[in-house]
Formats: structure tokens, sequence, C-alpha cells
């Protein structure tokens, strides 16, 4: 007797800061806030290229750029703690509700993938009502090499046992956009700009915002 084929688990992997996450002002205040305790100039060129790399990456590439004083782990906690207290505040992406519950309500798996540590995204998704619908969570602090590596993205796939092919990653940034198509999933970028990813073949456009999302699943 045949067997019915077994459709591949489809997941939905959301990036946190600027994806999920109403975080890039408030994040952006705290690089402009940690280098200005050092006198350093701060650019949103810079900024926009720090979008995605853990705090860590972050911090040895300020301290390089800037020739910062001090301690690089000492720097890193200093960078964190802005980071942590800018996390307080945020607020979820217009549409992220909406989106998780509906993406759980049919069948797909929920992961975020971030560069922030794991305990802090599950804290912050419990503020705002969003753990009980993302079963999958990988931080920055679980993985050797963050984004654009990505190696975070192949253990949100392992965790959440879905196929690649048949999932979407949503990201903000171009380093985590890399990492998602690196792990060989479709993804989108939210924002207007697709310049830096065209060409690649699983990069699959922009979105305008978390509501245009809904159409995906």
């Amino acid at each position: 007797m045949s067997q019915t084929p077994v459709a591949p688990r489809r997941g939905l992997f959301l990036d946190l800061d600027g994806t999920l996450a109403d975080t890039l002002p408030i994040l952006r205040r705290a690089y402009r806030d940690f280098l200005a305790r050092f006198g350093a100039a701060s650019s949103e060129r810079e900024f926009d290229s720090l979008n995605g790399p853990p705090i860590p990456a972050i911090v040895a590439r300020l301290k390089t750029a800037h020739r910062l004083p001090g301690d690089e782990a000492q720097l890193t906690a200093l960078y964190r703690g802005l980071v942590e207290e800018a996390h307080g505040a945020a607020a979820p992406q217009d549409g992220a509700a909406a989106l998780v519950t509906a993406a759980r309500a049919r069948g797909w798996a929920v992961a975020v993938v971030t560069s922030n540590p794991h305990a802090a995204t599950r804290t912050w998704l419990a503020r705002v009502g969003l753990a009980d619908h993302v079963g999958v969570i990988v931080g920055g602090d679980e993985v050797a090499c963050g984004k654009p590596d990505p190696e975070p993205y192949r253990l949100a796939l392992a965790r959440a046992a879905c196929d690649a092919a048949a999932s979407v990653a949503i990201e903000d940034g171009v380093q985590g956009a890399l990492a998602a198509l690196g792990a060989g999933l479709p993804t989108w970028r939210i924002g207007d700009d697709a310049a830096a990813l065209a060409g690649r073949p699983l990069f699959r456009g922009t979105l305008p915002n978390l509501r245009a999302a809904l159409r995906l699943l």
C-alpha cells in the first residue's frame, strides 16, 4: 500500500532588531552614545554596516576603526548594557503580532534568529506577548560565528526541523539576509533597498512591512 508523501515542514524565520522589534532608532542611539563616551564620531553608514553581527564583533570593529582605548571585554560589556537598556523600551513592529499568530495558526514553525542573547530575546518576546507563538530562538550567544555567517540560521533550521526550501526568512539588514541566504532560505528584506542582494538566487525581494508578509504564508 502506497503512503501519502509527507510535505516538508515550513518555517518562518525572523530577525529581531529592526524586523520583529522596532529597535533601530534606539539601537542607533546606543551606538552613538557608546562612541560619544570616547569622543569618537558616529555615522549612518557605519551604523548600517553593523546591523546584523553580534555585539562582540561590533565592538571589535568599532575598537579598531576608532582606536578605542580599554579592554575589549569591558567595552563589550558597556555596549551590551546600552543595547539591553534600549531593548527594555522596544515595541513590536507594526504587524508583528498578526504575522506570528497567523503563521502558527496555519501550521508554520516560527523561529527568531538574532544576534542578541537568547535569554534577553526570550524576555522581550514574553514582555510584548509574542513568546507563545515563537517555538525556536537562536541567539548570538549560541553560535561560534554570527551573522553574516549562515550558522545561526542552520542551527534554527535544525531546531525547528524545517526544510529550508519550503521556508521563508525575513530580515531588515544585508548582513542578516546574507546569513539566511547562505543557509539556503528563500529570503525577503524589509524596506525598499534590494540592490545589495540583487542577483542572488534565493533573494525574493523587499517588503514594505510585516503586514505585507502575511501574503507569504
